[in-house]
């Protein structure tokens, strides 16, 4: 499956996998987990973490991201025009 996410409307990033993470305050690192502990859902450069609605609070960035399904076709329209930031 293929996903896109959103953030005020536009598309910032497309992800091949949803691979679920949570901040480690104490030593101030982004941590890959299980979805029960999750706060975030990390971005398809390992740089950034996107909150979704559902999971624990993410303190680094606790706004909240909307991710939807694509097809293979729309997530390789996406990739080539996107730049995760």
């Amino acid at each position: 499956m293929y996903y896109r996410v959103i953030k005020n409307g536009k598309v910032i990033d497309v992800l091949e996998r949803i691979i679920y993470v949570n901040y480690q305050e104490k030593h101030d690192q982004i941590l890959i987990c299980d979805i029960k502990e999750a706060e975030a859902i990390l971005s398809s450069d390992g740089k950034y973490a996107w909150h979704i609605d559902g999971l624990y609070n993410f303190k680094p960035d606790n706004s909240v991201y909307i991710i939807t399904e694509i097809s293979k076709f729309d997530y390789d329209k996406y990739k080539k025009n996107i730049k995760v930031k």
